[in-house]
């Protein structure tokens, strides 16, 4: 009976998740049109300055971070799948207001269409990201997660394909008449990306597997302990030798359980385990038995603790979280703009822009795959922390560069080495959050999402005030100044490696 209820339990978690592939498919080819080279050249078009392009991505950004901790408070204290369907409202209301915007040809509406956006975001991607990783068993989550990060990427490449064949048909000019059409094709995409949001059920997701794990925990415990007051009340129990591999998976923990002396302090010890999600961190038998040789017995929750200076791995959120926000910052100076560079300095059409577009998700599935083999064998952060050096070095030689060939292959190794390492980067988050507080702590994005938003604004002055070029150099400074927290997390998340 228990195993075809966690079977019936598993396929049901199975639908938030393929729930999530399809919602992510439509709403990232959205996106790709949307929010990226078209709308930024129909803007520019319209207004002929590179300022009301940023101040669009910055009024989405402020609605995003106003309502970006509420949304995930109310996530985590009622049910995800309600907050997911008030996301589709809103997202159906937004698209509605972008094809009037857009229709008519008004910078008003479009700017109130933007807040919108970015209200549905601050509601449907902390929900939709915790009850997603809620119906994925623990020690588990990086490929799925990687799976999704690809179905964004792939929808992203059918986006700009799918600009191509409108622009084929439409005209390959920088015009509004030739523009507004696939911005409409984009809202219409969007509208139905919101209609998924409607799909989702809390009641399907898996239950809290931390919950079970600490009954059964208990019910050993007690079991043991009435087992030696029966039996032999005296006798205290002793560790079978000093060399004890520790595999910290929370689903066989109880079977890796070992008890001290005292019963209750065994108990304390098991909550404090189950209190802190660090899924499959393994510890090889000969660093267990190295950090023992003063012959005490090796508890099973001081061995996955790592601690560098002051900090611990208890600060691992909270570090990517600011060096998200900081790289974030440097990240939304230049990435609207880099249409506008190619079209003012290289003279590129809707046509080619969009075919950059296109093969830059390509790119950044290959190096995510590759990325997430290679970090089953030397972990998660030092893959993120490498890729992400690469990208910025990529954009300041972009500043320098001035053949368009070799401009074109930093610009897609830039954005290829940034976005690779993004699902592993939030299986980290994953792991090391609770599980009641994973909608919070993916809120936490939508400052990081606001920083970005926010810092476009300052990237359109920079750019009618500089050039493209000299943001661009600017950029890369603050991407290193975000890189240079992250290398805190390599000593912290040294077990962090996956089966």
């Amino acid at each position: 009976m228990g195993i075809a209820t966690d079977a019936a339990r598993a396929r049901g978690a199975a639908h938030n998740v393929r729930n999530t592939y399809i919602f992510t498919l439509f709403y990232w080819a959205a996106r790709s049109i949307l929010f990226q080279q078209v709308i930024s050249g129909y803007i520019y078009v319209l207004t002929d300055s590179n300022q009301p392009v940023g101040m669009v991505k910055g009024i989405q950004g402020i609605s995003q971070l106003a309502f970006s901790l509420p949304a995930g408070y109310l996530a985590d204290h009622t049910r995800r799948d309600t907050v997911l369907k008030i996301s589709g409202v809103i997202g159906l209301l937004g698209a509605l207001l972008t094809f009037i915007g857009v229709e008519a040809s008004s910078l008003t509406v479009i700017y109130v269409a933007f807040g919108l956006w970015g209200l549905f975001s601050a509601f449907q991607s902390p929900a939709m990201e915790a009850l997603f990783a809620d119906s994925i068993p623990h020690g588990c989550r990086s490929y799925p997660f990687m799976i999704k990060y690809n179905v964004s990427n792939v929808a992203q490449v059918i986006g700009p394909f799918l600009s191509i064949l409108l622009f084929l048909y439409f005209g390959d000019v920088w015009r509004l008449q030739e523009l507004r059409p696939v911005l409409i094709f984009g809202t219409t995409l969007a509208a139905i990306a919101s209609v998924f949001l409607f799909r989702y059920n809390d009641d399907l997701a898996l239950e809290d597997e931390h919950a079970h794990a600490d009954a059964a925990i208990l019910h050993h415990l007690e079991t043991q302990q009435r087992a030696r007051l029966e039996s032999e009340p005296l006798r205290t129990p002793s560790f079978a030798g000093n060399d004890i591999e520790i595999e910290y998976n929370y689903s066989d923990v109880e079977d890796e359980l070992m008890c001290d002396d005292e019963s209750t302090r065994a108990a304390e010890e098991c909550g404090n385990i189950m209190a802190t999600e660090k899924s499959s961190l393994i510890i090889s038998t000969g660093s267990a038995t190295a950090n023992n040789t003063t012959g005490k017995p090796q508890t099973q929750n001081e061995a996955p603790a790592a601690r560098f200076l002051c900090l611990t791995s208890d600060h691992v959120p909270l570090l990517l979280f600011l060096s998200d926000f900081i790289i974030s910052n440097g990240a939304g100076m230049t990435i609207n703009f880099f249409p506008l560079f190619f079209m003012k300095e290289y003279g590129l059409s809707p046509i080619h822009v969009s075919i950059l577009f296109l093969v830059q998700p390509i790119v950044v599935m290959i190096l995510s795959y590759a990325g997430q083999r290679f970090s089953r064998a030397l972990g998660r952060m030092p893959i993120i922390v490498s890729t992400r050096i690469a990208s910025t070095v990529c954009l300041l030689c972009m500043t320098f560069a001035k053949p368009l060939h070799l401009q074109v292959a930093l610009f897609l190794m830039r954005g290829g080495m940034m976005r690779c390492s993004q699902p592993l980067r939030r299986s980290v988050l994953m792991d090391f959050v609770r599980r009641e507080v994973r909608a919070r702590w993916n809120a936490l994005e939508g400052i990081s999402v606001f920083s970005y938003s926010g810092s476009a604004v300052i990237g359109g002055y920079l750019v009618d005030a500089y050039d493209y070029r000299m943001c661009f150099f600017i950029t890369s400074f603050v991407y290193f100044a975000g890189l240079s927290l992250e290398l805190f997390l390599l000593p912290l998340t040294r077990h962090a490696i996956e089966k």
